[in-house]
């Protein structure tokens, strides 16, 4: 089975090839951020790794950006996704830049926006693929594992920060955030553990590279993590593959 996983965002693009458990990364920085010039820039990049002439059983895509907002299945029915998200974020999002993904198996929906291009070239690229935003593929790939210690995970973006919660197989929090420094990061989360009162509970924090962080990024982040005393009986990790994994739970 070979699984073409795409994490994509407005800063850059990951195509990961994942074939008998082994992954290969090709990545991106679009320097053209104009909708035909996307298109364009991914059209040249898949010539370039090679990408473009190889078949492929399974694609998935999973779209980031700030604007996602998780809500309970029954709440979803009782209204319009354009609404609830109009209602969270404003009305200068066209109604056809918004989209939701049902997670049943959790009870969730999730609410966002995507650019009307990134279904356009996808879909026309890989009429198979799965489209769903890459919070929807988190939750399946967090609840995947055991979830029922405290765990906390952080996808570290280019210019912001998605961080969610679980305790006790329920989501406890789940938000993004801008950030300039790692010092940001680090406050949004130990204030958000604080709130809820889970600092000094043993647990896991995991650490992920979100498309178009960096590796240093990360490590920074582990190092500053791991000196709290407040963590001192967690388990502090970087997880490297849970996004491109997790989308293979979709599929």
């Amino acid at each position: 089975m070979k699984h073409l996983s795409i994490e994509l965002s407005e800063a850059a693009v990951r195509f990961s090839v994942v074939e008998n458990g082994i992954v290969k990364d090709h990545n991106f920085v679009f320097t053209d951020k104009k909708d035909y010039r996307y298109k364009e820039q991914l059209e040249e990049f898949l010539v370039e790794s090679g990408l473009k002439n190889q078949d492929f059983d399974e694609t998935t895509v999973s779209w980031s950006c700030k604007r996602s907002t998780l809500i309970p299945a029954n709440i979803f029915g009782e209204s319009k996704p354009e609404s609830i998200f109009k209602l969270c974020y404003g009305d200068e999002i066209p109604s056809n830049h918004i989209d939701y993904n049902r997670i049943p198996e959790h009870g969730m929906v999730n609410i966002y926006e995507i650019p009307l291009w990134v279904k356009s070239f996808f879909v026309i690229r890989y009429p198979r693929s799965i489209i769903q935003h890459e919070g929807s593929h988190l939750m399946r790939g967090i609840f995947a594992e055991n979830a029922f210690k405290l765990k906390t995970t952080i996808v570290v973006y280019d210019t912001f920060v998605l961080i969610a919660i679980v305790k006790e197989n329920k989501l406890e929090f789940y938000s993004v955030f801008d950030y300039n420094e790692n010092e940001d990061i680090i406050y949004h989360t130990m204030f958000t553990l604080q709130q809820k009162g889970f600092t000094k509970e043993m647990g896991t924090l995991e650490i992920c590279p979100g498309v178009g962080s960096s590796s240093d990024k990360l490590n920074d982040l582990h190092t500053k993590f791991s000196a709290f005393a407040d963590l001192k009986q967690a388990t502090i990790s970087i997880n490297n593959e849970l996004i491109t994994k997790s989308q293979q739970l979709c599929v």
